[in-house]
């Protein structure tokens, strides 16, 4: 069995395109589980009407209603609900092609997988579309970089994976799927990928774009940082853990940058500070970092590939 487990705030007027991607897959028996994050406006309805049009023996519904706020806690709840032994986290604005989850299930028996990566791509608001970015190699430092596995609605991820990596933190508002794709991949699951062809469509919201704003949630986004840090620390049998904490140190540094370029320098250089001081005893890895600050500040990109060239 596979549970799609969908989160749902105030999506009455979009979730629809979701919920019909879903009920046109190939795959049966099939369990989804909606999770109403305490909406405002008419989602319940509108999953409750769902419900009552296409649930049968072979496509189980299942409603359940999260009042704490987050998806993460909406995420946790309906996997709580679920009985499926592989778990599709899915989003509520987005869509699957129809033989997805059958295509991305095949590929995990035959690799007897503890997890499927898959491609997917992304509908701007002005209807262009491109690839996200799609690693097979090197996913833990591509993670720490990229968000490469993220957001995980690529994903198919047996039960027993979520249980070893601890599920979704629900304290963290921000960035929380890609710490828990780093838990995730610091269990060192069996992988499976599946990229014959792009069978996930993201669709970007306004609400939902990052990368415009950081300094409103100031102090979220170091939570998340700080959490995967602390999982790196914790892991056991970590390869090159000191160039993986650098890199972190490099995250840190990116949003001391993006401070930086919306003139909060209140923000940036506290922040910066603790990077150099995490790094006061590797001077060239501290001038980069430096420079590059700089260069994020000013609306560079593609510093990344600096570091992971230079920086060991």
């Amino acid at each position: 069995m596979v549970s799609i487990i969908i989160p749902v705030y105030n999506r009455a007027r979009l979730v629809e395109r979701t919920l019909q991607s879903v009920v046109a897959q190939t795959l049966r028996p099939l369990e989804l589980v909606l999770v109403d994050n305490n909406s405002t406006d008419d989602t319940p309805t509108v999953l409750q009407e769902f419900k009552l049009k296409h649930e049968n023996s072979d496509f189980k519904i299942i409603i359940g209603h999260e009042l704490q706020p987050g998806a993460a806690c909406a995420r946790n709840y309906g996997a709580r609900l679920s009985s499926g032994d592989r778990l599709l986290f899915f989003d509520s604005d987005d869509t699957m092609e129809p033989d997805m989850v059958e295509c991305y299930l095949n590929a995990a028996k035959n690799g007897n997988a503890d997890m499927v990566v898959g491609r997917a791509d992304r509908i701007n608001l002005d209807g262009s579309k491109h690839e996200k970015p799609y690693y097979k190699t090197n996913l833990l430092i591509n993670n720490i970089f990229h968000a490469s596995i993220c957001p995980l609605q690529c994903c198919l991820i047996s039960r027993e994976l979520c249980e070893r990596a601890g599920w979704w933190n629900a304290n963290l508002p921000t960035w929380n799927d890609w710490e828990f794709s780093m838990r995730i991949l610091l269990q060192k699951p069996s992988i499976a990928f599946y990229d014959e062809a792009i069978k996930v469509h993201i669709f970007l919201q306004r609400e939902s774009i990052t990368g415009t704003d950081f300094a409103s949630k100031a102090g979220t986004w170091e939570r998340a940082i700080d959490a995967v840090e602390q999982a790196l620390r914790q892991a056991s049998n970590v390869e090159h853990l000191d160039r993986l904490l650098k890199y972190i140190e490099y995250r840190r540094t990116v949003l001391s940058g993006l401070y930086l370029g919306e003139n909060r320098k209140d923000l940036a250089t506290p922040l910066f500070s603790q990077v150099c001081t995490r790094l006061r005893h590797d001077v060239a890895t501290r001038l980069l970092y430096s420079l590059l600050r700089r260069y994020i500040a000013a609306g560079g990109r593609g510093a990344s590939h600096i570091v992971k060239m230079l920086v060991r």
